[in-house]
């Protein structure tokens, strides 16, 4: 893979591409911006695979943590940008807003410790609530249920025990998204996506026409997405040249760069 030059990644922010101050701004969509953001994707990728892996225990989560998140980022990107290729209205809305929690959450365990132990935390959470509405639906779809989740509910009911976690604490993407400043993003967001990622009425009856009535949302949604994206890339770059693989309270030392 060909990673971005440092003078390119300059040109890109220069030219607009990226603007971290630019709050419910989409990017504006040209061939700069999509090769500008094509190459920080590769760029990105090189970055993560480079990093060491911390053999400190009290460090250690980090890692996991953030490329865990970084990869989910490279992964809705790609799918974006074949949307965008393809015009894919319900994928372009998927993918942005996934990027947009993706931001929010890079955001939100950067900021401390304690917030990147508390999201990890919520692993649990969503593993058992996973567990405990696939054995419900097992229930209602068969007489005779086919698989027994009773064990593994109760394996996870203990490690959240052992990590004295409250079954009633749920994650907050909204109350997330309001802490690092993004809650105007997140609303404004969800409001249009939930409106083509499911199977709503307009959605049904036009479809294959989706792009004659709304030609700007094709844009729209990539250049959000991208800016997301970049937020991300640029987040974790800059914490990483400051910190190293570390937490935000740990000082940076000359072993720690990456």
């Amino acid at each position: 893979m060909t990673a971005i030059t440092a003078a390119t990644f300059n040109e890109v922010v220069k030219c607009n591409v990226y603007r971290r101050d630019a709050s419910m701004t989409a990017l504006p969509v040209n061939r700069k911006l999509i090769f500008g953001v094509d190459q920080s994707f590769h760029a990105f990728d090189v970055l993560i695979g480079s990093l060491p892996t911390p053999t400190d225990e009290a460090t250690g989560n980090f890692y996991p943590i953030v490329t865990a998140i970084s990869r989910a980022a490279m992964k809705n990107y790609a799918t974006l940008r074949q949307a965008f290729d393809d015009d894919s209205y319900d994928l372009l809305a998927w993918s942005c807003r996934n990027l947009l929690e993706l931001d929010i959450f890079m955001k939100y365990v950067l900021m401390s410790k304690a917030n990147a132990d508390e999201f990890a935390t919520h692993r649990l959470i969503d593993g058992l609530e996973i567990a405990e509405h696939l054995q419900e639906f097992d229930l209602h779809a068969n007489p005779s249920p086919i698989n027994d989740l009773d064990f593994t509910i109760g394996e996870l009911k203990q490690k959240m025990a052992a990590e004295g976690m409250l079954l009633s604490r749920r994650l907050s993407t909204r109350q997330w998204a309001k802490i690092v400043h993004m809650g105007e993003d997140y609303d404004a967001v969800n409001k249009v996506c939930s409106k083509l990622i499911h199977p709503t009425a307009w959605a049904i009856l036009t479809e294959g026409v989706g792009s004659d009535l709304f030609p700007e949302a094709r844009e729209i949604f990539y250049g959000s997405g991208a800016r997301y994206f970049m937020d991300i890339f640029v987040s974790i770059k800059e914490h990483i040249r400051q910190y190293g693989v570390n937490h935000k309270r740990w000082t940076r030392t000359a072993s720690s760069k990456p």
